[in-house]
């Protein structure tokens, strides 16, 4: 009987095991072009004119955004403009809220080290350089006791997520324990080949101060993104 060579099954298998996506290991510079990459959307956010912001804490359907030549307009989802109150507590420019600004995304106080690949995603752990903490009166930072996590698309090199965790509880001081600590932030295209900018974060911290615990937990989305128009 005739024997056929095994190349024919091997050489698939070689085929597949070269794609980064299922490679043991990403390209070894692939964390450098995402912070490369989140610049440049970072950059593109300013192509936004208009988008939907909708917090947990909002009953009546969010916000919307519409952003002048000079400043922006805060509307509810009524299309009603805002009291003076409530708008004083929103960002002159919105647009801060929905950047993927790669200081504050990507920056680490460590090397950033692939630790697995999660849904076509490859997964960087790393410690950020700085994240601050407020409330109760208390203000501080806590990212000596955190670990950031973000998921990375080997192809685009964009950030589609970035969470952050405490392996366990701690004390940012004398007064404070910080039980619990999750946050993260969803990302994506506004469009078609459009910016990546936030689509949604959600934060779940137990605080216990003075014998009294607090829960400190929410959500928001963004949609609804709108181009500037050209000239």
């Amino acid at each position: 009987m005739k024997s056929f060579p095994r190349c024919s099954v091997i050489l698939p298998a070689l085929l597949l095991s070269a794609s980064p996506a299922l490679a043991d290991e990403p390209p070894a510079d692939l964390f450098q072009r995402a912070v490369a990459t989140a610049q440049l959307h970072n950059d593109r956010a300013g192509e936004v004119c208009g988008f939907a912001y909708a917090p947990h804490w909002n009953e009546d359907g969010g916000f919307i955004v519409e952003q002048g030549e000079g400043a922006a307009r805060w509307l509810d989802a009524r299309s009603q403009p805002l009291d003076e109150e409530l708008a004083a507590n929103f960002p002159e420019d919105p647009r801060q809220m929905i950047r993927q600004s790669p200081d504050r995304l990507l920056e680490s106080a460590d090397t950033p080290r692939f630790v697995r690949w999660e849904d076509g995603l490859a997964i960087y752990q790393f410690q950020p350089v700085s994240l601050p903490l407020a409330g109760g009166g208390f203000s501080f930072d806590v990212a000596e006791n955190v670990v950031a996590e973000v998921g990375i698309d080997p192809d685009t090199a964009m950030v589609a997520f970035r969470e952050v965790k405490a392996p366990s509880s701690f004390r940012p001081n004398a007064v404070v324990r910080i039980r619990d600590y999750e946050t993260r932030v969803n990302f994506r295209p506004a469009w078609p080949d459009g910016p990546v900018v936030v689509a949604d974060q959600r934060y779940a911290i137990v605080a216990v101060a003075m014998l009294q615990t607090h829960n400190l937990t929410g959500s928001s989305t963004y949609s609804g993104f709108t181009r500037c128009e050209a000239g």
